[in-house]
């Protein structure tokens, strides 16, 4: 009789393990439609590709899982948006820098004055009269000197100071002049 009790509680530990298996294949293959369900969600809103996706995991399991890896979106949509979002950070950089410094509002590369604040933002040359920065102190165009004026002067640069590398008019001599179009 050992024997026969032997081969029952032998099948007995054999039914409960294939049960636990099942068990366990049943809640993988029930979490792998889940998350194939919630990753194609983040990766696409078209409907009829979220079923597919779902479907084919479903349908195929753990293979249909490899072949969902192979075939799906490469980035989410929150990816997408934070690319659309750094891209559109670098556009408003770029405005910035076409922007008033007194308003902030944009300004075109050739305006002269601000549109809004009546800010001058450049002046013209009196060779070739183009539009020049205010803190040229040369035409890039003629080659002409631009003649700066008290009002024109930004705040941080002041008159040319006297003294040997000065001639009368108050205006650097040219090795002066070189190392201000450096900068």
């Amino acid at each position: 009789m050992p024997i026969e009790e032997i081969l029952i509680t032998a099948e007995r530990i054999v039914r409960i393990v294939v049960t636990v298996l099942a068990a366990y294949f049943v809640a993988l293959w029930i979490a792998t439609i889940w998350w194939t369900f919630r990753d194609i969600r983040s990766r696409t809103n078209d409907i009829l590709l979220q079923i597919a996706a779902t479907l084919l995991v479903t349908v195929f399991s753990l293979p249909g899982l490899v072949i969902y890896f192979i075939l799906r979106p490469p980035r989410t949509l929150a990816e997408l948006y934070e690319e659309s979002l750094a891209e559109e950070a670098m556009l408003q950089e770029i405005q910035v820098h076409t922007a008033c410094p007194q308003c902030k509002q944009h300004a075109e590369p050739d305006f002269i004055f601000c549109p809004w604040c009546q800010t001058r933002l450049k002046r013209l040359c009196p060779g070739c009269e183009r539009p020049l920065l205010l803190r040229w102190r040369n035409c890039p165009y003629c080659g002409q000197a631009a003649v700066p004026g008290a009002a024109t002067l930004p705040a941080a640069e002041g008159p040319a100071p006297l003294g040997p590398g000065a001639n009368r008019g108050g205006q650097p001599l040219a090795r002066a002049s070189t190392s201000s179009r450096r900068s």
